[in-house]
């Protein structure tokens, strides 16, 4: 299995700030140190799970279109749909709605400003 340098190093950095914020927990300002700790733990858990493949397992199984006839289109389908002279339009309309990890960057952002907003 190839682990992913950059993923590895980002869930180490969450797992050693979650586990310093509650270090600092103990000595002063128990509830924003908390909060950061459990925020820093999810942010932790969601790229543990990208890392483990959690996510594709979840797209293969639910994306069979033999067992799911209802189910998303495939990636050279929306290559033949979509129009090859407006590929900025095609862009903005695949990145939200196609994109296999739009949503995973969206939990990772509305984490990162929960976290903002505790410490605001």
């Amino acid at each position: 299995m190839n682990l992913n340098r950059p993923k590895a190093i980002l869930l180490l950095a969450l797992l050693f700030g979650a586990c310093l914020c509650l270090a600092l927990a103990l000595v002063w300002d128990r509830g924003k140190w908390l909060s950061s700790a459990g925020l820093m733990f999810d942010l932790a858990g969601i790229v543990q799970l990208e890392i483990s493949g959690l996510f594709e397992r979840i797209i293969d199984k639910y994306g069979d279109v033999e067992k799911y006839p209802s189910g998303p289109p495939s990636h050279i389908t929306r290559k033949i749909i979509d129009n090859p002279d407006t590929p900025i339009r095609t862009y903005v309309r695949n990145l939200p709605f196609y994109e296999l990890k739009t949503g995973f960057r969206l939990i990772v952002i509305g984490c990162a400003l929960q976290l903002a907003g505790v410490w605001a």
